[in-house]
């Protein structure tokens, strides 16, 4: 067999065979990476963010409540020096600050 057919019949068609046996494997296994290790975390990032948003406003929600009350208490108490209009002026800017936060119109 001489050195031309060699390689027209057996080097060339295992060269591109292996090549695209190569190619193909390296596909599949850079769309499988890209996969688990970013497309499937983005995907669940909205779940992740909620969560974590969730978790800090139970660990911060009671130290809020406490500052408000504290807040209102020390309102009432100087509302003798304020006068009647003007206490109830606080009380209905407090109350209306706190629908506000609380998501209420």
């Amino acid at each position: 067999m001489p050195l031309t057919e060699v390689i027209l019949y057996v080097v060339l068609p295992t060269a591109v065979i292996t090549s695209l046996i190569t190619a193909g494997l390296v596909y599949f296994l850079a769309r499988k990476l890209y996969y688990d290790e970013i497309e499937k975390p983005i995907d669940d990032l909205p779940e992740r963010i909620a969560a974590k948003v969730e978790e800090a406003g139970e660990r911060l929600l009671p130290r809020f409540e406490e500052r408000v009350k504290k807040g209102f208490l020390s309102a009432l108490k100087d509302s003798p020096k304020l006068g009647p209009e003007m206490t109830v002026g606080v009380i209905e800017s407090a109350l209306k600050g706190m629908d506000q936060i609380m998501g209420r119109r």
